[in-house]
């Protein structure tokens, strides 16, 4: 491989194989031995290999030991790993592969271990190359969903891999990869339920690479159906980070149907013809309109048509939470059962990430070049278009917001993860970075401001997180209208703020702010606001305002009830509310 980039050269591993070298793989190292003072020292790993764990079709993946490790604090004896080989048929020439390596050896760093299989280094062979990486026993996606005969997963679940896989792609296509081989066995499973998911990507299409350096490029292998249109020449060639797009949404829809969208080349290319989604088959799957839109979106025909996977990130789909069962505040003797705002909520906005558009003002547009030096920032908010030069300032400050981007993702994922100090921590460093680039009440920076507060709330830090959202609600207050759905956001969310901390007399009035306000934009029964008719009815109650909290409550039930059924969990809670006051206000308790 001639220039390999000096990421590549770092991270090849000084390899040799001992005589049956099908058993035993020797790592040499050259480096400083703090332990006994000396600059330089030599250290040898030696790896024997276990069992095949999988294969393909250019190669195998092996289970490897390490039973000889030079290094105390190093890595251990019987430590595992997991080692690709991947033969390389030299019948074809030399195979430049240096750009899929690059990918393996950049998003191997920490601060992206959540979303990709962490690679220790590579190393090459007799007509092979060998990628030594974690070793994650659970196996693949696809294993998961096809080796056992069970229903498909739960919508909540397939949002949830969704949301990781997205998150994955949105640190290669900023940093101008495409992962172009997305499929489920090539998304590794790290934990799943009853533990939460966790899923990471691997691969970065370096298999992809070698078909197509064998001539195969036109002769399609793998596995067909999660191929774009243009792939197979039923659409014109759009951006690479397009064909990541689609390959995002068949795998959504085999998850939440566990059948392919289009078993056949044939009918994806009467899906282009006619533009004859098989909608029917989500919808047969008890997939509400906002999941089929989502899909919808993500498989559009045209590749410039696509999400890209920023704002697919931002859907309402992703960004809404399922419902989840109903907590409850330390009971108070002879007084309703209330759910408490610190351990759930029943708006659906309550979820920090609501935004129905671009989270950040940089958004990649499909329709440039993977390969141009010009950086365009789309602002999703605002629907401008900015085309900056080439310049120190302007650069930096593009760096910087793509840097901020992903730091929020970041404290997405661990507010995801019930991790919520380190997503305050990751939260506060946004805010900080946006306060000094664009300024204390850019809608970017109240944003951020937003979700500082959502992640101070569940670690009871009241005070802090009521100073947070009055932050926010003021900027918004200004920068957008008065009923803009994030300013009405957090007028709900500073009331809930309020009332746990008992200030239910100052809490009622940003709560009928809240469902007045939704009332007006979002409609009479809409969830969101028949939350906050019910947050209204309870500061109420605590008030021993009884009469009107029950008003309030009745007004909750009737809309729960038409809208979620008489037997859901959050029309029960309203109505043993409703039938409380009720009493209190004929004086019967």
């Amino acid at each position: 491989m001639a220039q390999i980039p000096d990421l590549i050269r770092d991270s090849k591993l000084e390899t040799y194989f001992l005589p049956d070298c099908t058993v035993e793989t020797v790592h040499r190292f050259q480096e400083s031995d703090s332990a006994s003072g000396q600059r330089l020292v030599t250290r040898l790993e030696h790896w024997r290999r276990q069992r095949r764990v999988g294969n393909g079709g250019f190669g195998t993946v092996w289970l490897e030991e390490c039973i000889k490790a030079g290094r105390p604090g190093g890595t251990q004896d019987g430590t595992v790993r997991a080692v690709k080989q991947i033969d390389m048929d030299t019948r074809f020439g030399s195979i430049e592969y240096n750009r899929e390596l690059e990918a393996i050896a950049k998003f191997s760093h920490s601060r992206y271990e959540r979303c990709f299989v962490k690679s220790f280094g590579w190393y090459e062979g007799p007509g092979q190359l060998f990628i030594a990486m974690e070793y994650l026993e659970t196996g693949d996606l696809f294993a998961y969903l096809y080796q056992k005969p069970l229903p498909p997963l739960p919508e909540a679940e397939a949002k949830e891999i969704a949301y990781q896989i997205l998150d994955g792609l949105c640190m290669m296509h900023e940093n101008g990869f495409a992962h172009r081989d997305l499929k489920p066995n090539n998304i590794l499973i790290k934990s799943h339920p009853p533990d939460k998911w966790w899923i990471k990507l691997a691969d970065f299409g370096i298999t992809k690479r070698i078909e197509e350096s064998h001539g195969q490029s036109t002769t399609i292998k793998g596995t067909p159906r999660y191929f774009a249109p243009e792939i197979w020449g039923f659409a014109e060639r759009g951006s690479a980070y397009a064909i990541d797009i689609w390959a995002v949404g068949e795998i959504v829809f085999e998850i939440l149907t566990k059948k392919p969208a289009f078993a056949t080349p044939g009918l994806l290319a009467g899906y282009k013809a006619k533009q004859d989604f098989p909608v029917i088959m989500l919808t047969d799957a008890g997939i509400r309109q906002p999941g089929v839109d989502f899909v919808l979106s993500l498989m559009c025909p045209r590749p410039n048509d696509r999400m890209t996977a920023t704002s697919a990130i931002s859907d309402a789909w992703i960004q809404s939470p399922m419902l989840q069962p109903l907590g409850s505040t330390k009971a108070i003797e002879g007084e309703p059962r209330v759910p408490s705002p610190a351990t759930i909520m029943t708006d659906v906005s309550t979820s920090w990430t609501t935004r129905t558009y671009s989270e950040a003002p940089g958004d990649v547009s499909h329709d440039i070049s993977s390969s141009t030096t010009t950086v365009e920032l789309v602002n999703a908010a605002r629907d401008k278009t900015i085309v900056p030069q080439e310049n120190n300032l302007t650069l930096t400050l593009a760096f910087r917001a793509a840097d901020f981007r992903s730091q929020h993702r970041a404290g997405d994922s661990f507010y995801r993860q019930k991790r919520y100090k380190e997503a305050e921590i990751e939260f506060r460093r946004v805010l900080q970075g946006r306060e000094e680039t664009l300024g204390y009440d850019h809608e970017d920076t109240l944003y951020s401001a937003h979700a500082l507060g959502l992640s101070l709330h569940p670690q009871k830090c009241y005070e802090e997180a009521e100073t947070v959202f009055r932050r926010a609600l003021h900027g918004r207050d200004r920068v957008l209208v008065h009923n803009h759905e994030e300013t009405l956001y957090s007028t709900y969310r500073l009331g809930l703020t309020l009332y746990h901390q008992e200030q239910y007399k100052v809490a009622a009035p940003m709560f009928r702010q809240a469902f007045l306000g939704r009332e007006k934009t979002l409609g009479y029964d809409h969830r969101h606001t028949l939350c906050s008719a019910y947050w209204l009815g309870l500061s109420f109650y605590r008030q021993k305002r009884y009469k009107e909290a029950e008003t309030m409550l009745r007004r909750t039930l009737q809309g729960r009830e038409k809208t979620l059924g008489h037997d859901h969990e959050e029309t029960v809670n309203a109505r043993e509310c409703m039938d409380r006051a009720h009493a209190r206000a004929l004086g019967l308790e």
